[in-house]
C-alpha cells in the first residue's frame, strides 16, 4: 500500500504503539441509507486501519471502519485541546481565551448579520470562549461538549455546559435562534442525528451557522484521489481518525435540507499554501504548493473548490 501520507501530531506520537482503538463499521450512507459503497482512496492508520468510502448515490464520503464510543472518548484527551485540535494548525492552546478572542468577536459579528442576539446553542464548545464572549454581548448562551475535560473548564466560567453529546441533552424543542456548529459535524458518530436534533431544537425560522473543514472538495485532494482510485492505490493519513466525515458542500446541503433546513448562505475558503504536511518528496511539495497558489485564487473568485466552508441554513416554517 502506497501514497501520501502525513506525519503524526506531537499527541499521537506517544499513542501510536498502544493496543489497536474499538472500532464499528458502516454499511450504509446515514443520508440516503444505500449500501453500494466504493473505496475513496484514502485511510487513516493509527492503532488500527480506517478506510474512508464513498455512497455511489449521493455521494457522501465518510469513514468505513469508525473509532467506536470509547476510542472517541480516549482520543479526545487533555492532550487534543493542547495541539491536535483544528488538525493542529491553532497557534495556541484550547484553554487560551486570548488566542480566541478576535476570532470570536468576528464571529458574534457574522452572527449579528442574520439574527438579534437571543439564544444561542453551541455544539462542541470547547473551552467556552465563544460561548463567555457571546454572553457579554448579550446572548443566552448553552453549550454541549463531548470532552470531560473541556466540559469541566468551560463549568469553571459559570457556564451552562453539558458533557456529553447533543442528543444526550436532552433540550427543549423550539428554544433556540441560532445553533453553532464550528468545526464539529465532522466529528460526530451520526451527522444525520445531529442535524435532525439540531432542527428539533430551533424555533421556526431558526438558524445553523456551520463552520467547518471540506478537505477532499480541493484541487489537490480531488485529483489525488481520482489518481489513487484510478491506480488502485491509496491516500495513507499516518494520524488519529478524528474526522469521521469528509464532507463536501453539496452533500453538507443535502444534509440538512433533508432534515429540514433551508441553505440560505454557503461561502467556500482556501487556507494559502503553507507548509506541507508529512512525509513527501520534494517534487511533491512542490506540485501541492503549485497546486494550493492556484487554488486560491480560483476559490476566491468562483466559491468553489475550497477546502474550508461557512454554511447558514433556516429551518423550514
Amino acid at each position: 500500500m502506497t501514497g501520501a501520507t502525513t506525519a503524526e501530531s506531537p499527541a499521537s506520537e506517544g499513542r501510536a504503539a498502544e493496543s489497536p482503538l474499538p472500532t464499528r463499521a458502516i454499511q450504509r450512507c446515514p443520508l440516503c441509507d444505500g449500501a453500494d459503497l466504493r473505496p475513496l482512496g484514502m485511510a487513516y492508520e493509527f492503532r488500527g486501519r480506517f478506510p474512508a468510502v464513498e455512497c455511489r448515490n449521493c455521494h457522501l464520503r465518510f469513514l468505513g471502519v469508525q473509532p467506536g464510543a470509547e476510542a472517541l472518548a480516549e482520543l479526545y484527551s487533555p492532550a487534543y485541546f493542547q495541539s491536535d485540535f483544528r488538525c493542529g494548525r491553532a497557534a495556541g492552546s484550547s484553554f487560551d481565551e486570548e488566542s480566541f478572542r478576535e476570532e470570536n468577536r468576528g464571529l458574534l459579528d457574522e452572527f449579528g448579520r442574520w439574527t438579534a442576539p437571543g439564544r444561542l446553542l453551541e455544539v462542541g464548545c470547547a473551552a467556552g470562549w465563544l460561548l463567555k464572549h457571546a454572553q457579554e454581548r448579550g446572548w443566552q448562551a448553552q453549550g454541549v461538549e463531548f470532552s470531560q475535560v473541556a466540559a469541566d473548564h468551560a463549568r469553571s466560567l459559570w457556564l451552562d455546559v453539558h458533557h456529553g453529546d447533543l442528543m444526550s441533552a436532552k433540550l427543549a424543542a423550539a428554544s433556540f435562534n441560532l445553533i453553532y456548529l464550528g468545526d464539529v459535524l465532522e466529528h460526530v458518530p451520526d451527522c444525520r442525528a445531529v442535524a435532525t436534533e439540531c432542527a428539533r431544537l430551533l424555533k421556526p425560522g431558526g438558524l445553523i451557522y456551520l463552520r467547518g473543514p471540506v478537505t477532499t472538495n480541493s484541487l489537490a485532494r480531488s485529483w489525488a484521489l481520482a489518481a489513487c482510485r484510478a491506480l488502485g492505490r491509496t491516500i495513507v493519513l499516518r494520524e488519529p481518525p478524528y474526522h469521521l466525515w469528509e464532507f463536501t458542500p453539496s452533500t453538507l446541503a443535502r444534509l440538512f435540507e433533508t432534515c429540514g433546513f433551508e441553505i440560505v448562505y454557503r461561502k467556500q475558503s482556501k487556507i494559502p499554501p503553507g507548509r506541507a504536511h508529512g512525509e513527501k518528496t520534494a517534487f511533491e511539495r512542490a506540485v501541492m504548493a503549485a497546486v494550493d497558489a492556484v487554488n486560491v485564487p480560483i476559490t476566491t473568485m468562483f466559491n468553489v473548490r475550497g477546502d474550508r466552508v461557512v454554511m447558514v441554513a433556516r429551518k423550514r416554517g
